[in-house]
């Protein structure tokens, strides 16, 4: 209980201090929105069975996949105000954006009426340490982070590690993804019986969380279903 008022007050002194901001265009915005009208008016969401349950494609791309995750529960269609908001979080210094978009992904969530008696743990795809010193963070883990938060279900920083660099997913081909990240995830034995929630930021192969997937598994894990802001609308962008 405590920990829960102290959560609250730290909450109202941040947007006391430092107003949220919509995380596309950088304009002020109430402590209830996530985006400003005009950005939130170029978001498409993705509705519960407007795309293939397993892999989020308009068009399945499953038997291409195989997938070893269950389900994804995107947000969001990679286009619009996506984007931008997507990139402003990685690449411009703003890890704050994380809080507004995990609200991005709770909603979903409840969208899909998946809440924690779904899930025993959050998981992130992982980054490199190398990529991680240079970031400063891993938005896949401020997104869990904050997912975790807003929806109770424990967030488990360890569960899945990154051992070795690879190249960056979106400079290859969808050949290349398949071999790029094999053998560079290591689950945490934690994982064993659990029913995982998978989250990153974007997903167009799948292949990044299919490896994860697979290795979850590999390490015992019941389930893994994906959370994710975007797909893309096909395999590739």
């Amino acid at each position: 209980m405590k920990n829960q008022r102290l959560h609250k007050l730290i909450q109202a002194a941040s947007h006391l201090f430092f107003p949220p901001v919509c995380p596309c265009c950088g304009r002020s915005i109430g402590k209830q929105e996530i985006f400003c009208p005009k950005c939130l008016g170029h978001i498409h969401r993705v509705h519960p069975g407007e795309v293939c349950p397993r892999c989020s494609k308009s068009i399945c791309t499953c038997i291409r996949l195989n997938p070893c995750f269950s389900l994804v529960y995107p947000a969001s269609f990679y286009d619009g105000s996506i984007p931008t908001a997507i990139h402003n979080m990685k690449f411009r210094r703003h890890p704050g954006h994380a809080r507004l978009l995990g609200k991005l992904l709770t909603d979903t969530l409840r969208a899909y009426q998946v809440g924690p008696a779904d899930f025993d743990l959050l998981a992130a795809v992982p980054m490199s340490r190398r990529k991680l010193r240079a970031r400063g963070y891993n938005q896949a883990a401020l997104l869990a982070a904050a997912v975790a938060r807003q929806t109770g279900i424990p967030f488990a920083p360890k569960a899945l590690t990154k051992t070795r660099e690879t190249r960056a997913q979106h400079q290859l081909s969808a050949m290349l993804r398949r071999t790029n990240l094999k053998g560079s995830f290591q689950a945490d034995p934690s994982v064993n019986g659990k029913r995982v929630l998978l989250v990153d930021d974007v997903l167009t192969t799948g292949t990044t969380a299919n490896e994860a997937a697979e290795i979850l598994l590999s390490a015992g894990a019941k389930r893994v279903d994906v959370l994710v802001l975007a797909t893309t609308r096909s395999q590739i962008l």
